[in-house]
């Protein structure tokens, strides 16, 4: 069996995922989204078994620009399967890519993402392994921390949730969580206190003097999740320093 074109590809794979699309399992996926989402409900070991399938088929064939014409297909169908597959391929190919992939990879937060479970497929599969190839790509990224559209500030925060073992990229996750202390966002509260948490597996004792320091001006949210981890004793001390 050859290579599909990325079109064809596309193709075959949405008429996939309406073939295997499940009522009852899309319901049970929507209780983790606050906002509607568009979900088939496709059972996820054979929608990974298909995405392995087709990495298979096109390894050594397809080129980075290959897996962004299937990207972008998959986009136009609005199922949270379809973008997250895409997104997927894309991250196959980003150890070739070129520092040129933000653009894409921001308009795609912006105007394809809509929900935090595509912004967490597509940031760590390819964002984050961009950053660490391209790293004069920080500040942009740190400086969508004060972007209006709700699913690109989570994308800055969660961008460094994997690149904590690079000192660089700690410290531009910390100044990520400064310019996000204020954002009264749910779910930018969770992805912070996530990178936090991540932060402080690498080096605690920067944690720990980071939310004593602002610790009043920490959403609790933020910092329940940055400390999850930590000892009952702990977590208590930390929760009664930083009383605002």
């Amino acid at each position: 069996m050859g290579s599909p074109s990325p079109l064809q590809a596309a193709r075959d794979d949405l008429a996939f995922l309406k073939a295997g699309a499940n009522e009852a399992r899309a319901a049970s996926f929507q209780r983790y989204f606050k906002e509607p989402v568009a979900i088939y409900g496709v059972e996820h070991k054979a929608l990974k078994a298909r995405r392995e399938e087709l990495a298979a088929r096109v390894r050594g064939a397809w080129t980075l620009d290959d897996a962004l014409v299937y990207c972008e297909a998959m986009l136009e169908d609005p199922h949270l399967e379809a973008r997250g597959t895409g997104f997927q391929t894309v991250g196959d190919f980003v150890a070739k890519a070129g520092p040129e992939l933000l653009e894409p990879i921001h308009r795609w937060l912006e105007s394809y993402c809509g929900n935090w479970g595509l912004v967490d497929n597509l940031v760590p599969s390819v964002l984050s392994p961009l950053l660490r190839t391209h790293p004069h790509l920080v500040s942009d990224v740190v400086g969508w921390s004060a972007s209006p559209v709700l699913w690109v500030r989570r994308g800055a925060a969660v961008a460094f949730v994997n690149l904590m073992d690079d000192p660089a990229m700690m410290d531009a996750g910390y100044e990520v969580a400064l310019r996000l202390q204020d954002d009264g966002q749910d779910l930018i509260q969770k992805a912070v206190g996530w990178m936090l948490r991540e932060a402080g597996k690498v080096d605690r004792h920067r944690l720990e003097e980071f939310l004593l320091h602002h610790g009043p001006r920490t959403p609790r949210t933020t910092l329940r999740y940055a400390i999850e981890k930590w000892s009952k004793e702990d977590r208590a001390r930390i929760r009664e320093a930083t009383k605002g």
